[in-house]
């Protein structure tokens, strides 16, 4: 050992006890994310109605935080600031969603900016051959910009105080007797979120479930129309909660103009004994089966439309073997898989299915599907 420099005479050097830089800063984080939690957790403490479960979207803003400072190994740039305000939006986005802040069917409008992310990759694409930093920063900011508008702007939200309910809605039921005056009606129902089932019925009208807000129910009639709405009520609430729920039953001896809006939902439209005169389904942001009958021979003549807009879901759409369906697709982001025997086609940027031993001689479901994001699949039964 060489006396004056306390180095040994081989050359060696004496290990370090000092943590490096990226040390001290994962030991920091780790130190900040364990205040955080601990916070969490005493509240709850004191406030068990909190639903502490709610709160997990933070995980994001708080690595969303962690990225603006870059990595512990290379340089900062302005870069960094950009992902981590794009991981911390989307985290608050989540988080406003969870709390009750924003309504769930917002991702349906910020879907529709979706070019917006041409605009992003391209950005970030120039930036990087030129090593331009603030470009790819711009592309990053593009994104924050899209989420911020669609979530304030293009989409109603709650607002404050904060909606903290309990795990339990009330149970509501409500029906509306047969009327053998009434031969043709026109329905929509509302979903929202929870589960929604819709079905045939012997009363004019009949609506069950459970919901933390105010339920919907209005019947009118007019001679032999009848007019009926149906809602869950509104509100904002984490998605498929057992705290809501609606089952609807419609008069299988009239003829039905239908409506259905899912929302965010798990839900099962069975028009098979229904008579329908047209439906229209907005999936929403939802799993879903729709199951058709054999159109109304004695109602209808030709074409029984069906519009279905697809939104972010997965969709199964049943019809009866031996009836005539024919089906038209756009060329939207799902995956369409026809089970069985369907004969392929198409119509300008249109993608067609006919069922097996399709007849346009009698009546048929001419059903459209604006596809969205997600899954199609049509089967029989």
């Amino acid at each position: 050992m060489d006396q004056h420099s306390g180095q040994p005479v081989d050359g060696t050097s004496s290990p370090s006890v000092l943590p490096s830089a990226s040390g001290k800063q994962s030991v920091l984080w780790a130190g900040v994310g364990l205040i955080g939690v601990g916070v969490l957790l005493l509240v709850s403490q004191f406030m068990p109605d909190m639903d502490i479960w709610r709160w997990w979207p933070l995980i994001m803003v708080a690595l969303g935080i962690r990225q603006m400072f870059g990595s512990a190994h290379g340089r900062w740039s302005i870069r960094h600031l950009g992902e981590g305000l794009t991981t911390a939006a989307f985290g608050l986005l989540l988080l406003g969603q969870m709390l009750g802040v924003l309504r769930w069917d917002v991702w349906l409008n910020i879907l529709k900016l979706w070019p917006v992310l041409f605009i992003s990759l391209g950005l970030e694409i120039i930036g990087k051959a030129m090593r331009a930093e603030l470009l790819r920063f711009l592309g990053s900011l593009v994104i924050v910009v899209a989420l911020a508008c669609g979530a304030l702007i293009m989409t109603p939200h709650v607002g404050w105080p904060l909606a903290v309910t309990t795990t339990e809605g009330d149970r509501f039921e409500y029906v509306e007797p047969h009327d053998s005056t009434v031969t043709e009606g026109t329905a929509e129902i509302s979903g929202a979120v929870g589960e929604l089932d819709v079905g045939a019925g012997d009363d004019l009208a009949r609506a069950e479930g459970r919901s933390p807000f105010v339920p919907v129910f209005e019947v009118s009639t007019r001679g032999d129309q009848a007019t009926v709405e149906i809602t869950a009520g509104e509100g904002a609430r984490a998605p498929m909660s057992s705290a809501r729920g609606l089952e609807v039953a419609l008069d299988r001896s009239v003829g039905w103009d239908l409506m259905v809006k899912a929302g965010v939902s798990d839900y099962e439209v069975d028009v098979s004994e229904l008579a329908i005169s047209s439906l229209a389904l907005e999936s929403g942001v939802s799993s879903g089966v729709l199951t058709l009958g054999k159109p109304d021979a004695a109602r209808a003549r030709g074409a029984v439309p069906v519009a279905i807009d697809a939104g972010v879901s997965a969709l199964v759409v049943r019809v009866p073997r031996g009836g005539s369906a024919r089906v038209t697709i756009d060329e939207g982001l799902s995956m369409i898989d026809p089970e069985g025997a369907w004969a392929r086609g198409r119509a300008g940027d249109y993608r067609t299915y006919e069922s097996d031993g399709f007849s346009d001689a009698g009546a048929y479901w001419d059903i459209q599907i604006d596809s969205g994001v997600g899954s199609i699949v049509l089967k029989y039964y």
